[in-house]
């Protein structure tokens, strides 16, 4: 009899740790093992899709997932997006800066131990699988500086990066490459030690080993802070990121994952002569750069509530030339104009 109960334990325990085990929230019981979307690789210093060499043109969506109107809204705007020429997007686990009137406002992803919430990993897969239908690829940002504080310690740190690798693996989302840290090492904001300089490559390495430990065959990064003096090398680095108004890094496949946004918080989606002849000379740098991929950010497209209390914002609005005129209507017509639309594998004029 107390054998029996013994037994009777060890299965209960084991059981239930199959339950708490990571990979839970996404398990779905009684369905068909899921189809692997078109593959995202780096070849010889050049973005592959689906076996394929791509030119990628982005555009930053990285609060697309707080909630299921906002993801949905950024769904119904893919075709118009790879009709102009974009065929990346970036969407984020921990949300980025939420702008006007609370720049805190952005989602979060993960749970304090670094656990994946269940809503956010759905919302995640749908919107993934929506642009590998349209042959685009997905830029994934992990954690961000206005965030990382609420995961507990860096054993949380730790577990996102393989419970997220462990997600995409599982549920083979292949059209994917992950910033693992935006804005490492961010003179205000970065929180946990294992996120900050002194010693940027050896954190960045690790890192990057937790994260391919449970998904070996995805592309990954880590972007510094453009202020923080931090190097886009380190020991295995796959995806050189940068923002703002660091240089284009000399070697590798390079990905500026955050341009100069010119419209400001509370003043989103209005550009005078100045940022628009600014940004257009910033994108045409990327027209001869085969080893190379930009994402534009605008506070427009990003920002929470906003100043119209729409944001964020995956349409394209207007051309910003005013409170009535506000939004990024320009991008697209530069990029439909110069680079042409999106026929995968190739942009067509």
């Amino acid at each position: 009899m107390p054998m029996t109960r013994t037994l009777g334990a060890i299965l209960a325990l084991v059981s239930l740790s199959g339950l708490l085990s990571p990979g839970v929230a996404w398990v779905k019981a009684d369905t068909p093992a899921p189809q692997p979307t078109k593959e995202f690789e780096i070849r010889d210093n050049q973005a592959f899709l689906g076996g394929q060499p791509v030119k990628l043109w982005g555009i930053r969506c990285n609060n697309a997932l707080m909630s299921p109107a906002v993801t949905e809204r950024h769904i119904r705007c893919l075709d118009t997006m790879t009709a102009h020429g974009i065929n990346l997007i970036s969407v984020a686990l921990q949300g980025t800066n939420g702008g006007f009137p609370s720049v805190d406002a952005g989602p979060n992803g993960y749970r304090s131990d670094g656990t994946l919430r269940p809503d956010f990993v759905d919302r995640l897969e749908e919107l993934i699988r929506e642009a590998d239908k349209r042959d685009m690829v997905v830029a994934l940002y992990l954690l961000q500086p206005r965030k990382d504080q609420e995961l507990r310690d860096e054993a949380a740190v730790k577990r996102a990066m393989e419970e997220t690798g462990r997600f995409l693996t599982e549920r083979r989302l292949k059209n994917v490459f992950v910033n693992l840290m935006h804005e490492f090492s961010h003179p205000v904001r970065a929180d946990h030690d294992i996120l900050r300089e002194p010693d940027g490559p050896t954190k960045k390495a690790k890192l990057a080993a937790w994260f391919h430990a449970t998904a070996p065959d995805i592309e990954a990064g880590v972007c510094p802070n453009h202020k923080s003096g931090s190097a886009v090398d380190y020991p295995g680095v796959q995806i050189r990121f940068f923002q703002e108004e660091m240089p284009i890094p000399e070697q590798g496949f390079v990905v500026n994952a955050e341009t100069h946004d010119n419209d400001e918080p509370g003043n989103e989606g209005i550009f005078n002569a100045f940022h628009l002849d600014s940004m257009k000379k910033d994108w045409a740098n990327y027209l001869t750069l085969p080893r190379g991929a930009m994402i534009f950010h605008s506070a427009y497209g990003e920002g929470v509530s906003t100043a119209t209390g729409t944001g964020p914002n995956p349409e394209r609005g207007g051309y910003g030339s005013g409170e009535k005129d506000r939004g990024v209507r320009f991008y697209y017509d530069w990029l439909r104009e110069n680079v042409g639309r999106w026929e995968y594998p190739k942009h067509v004029k």
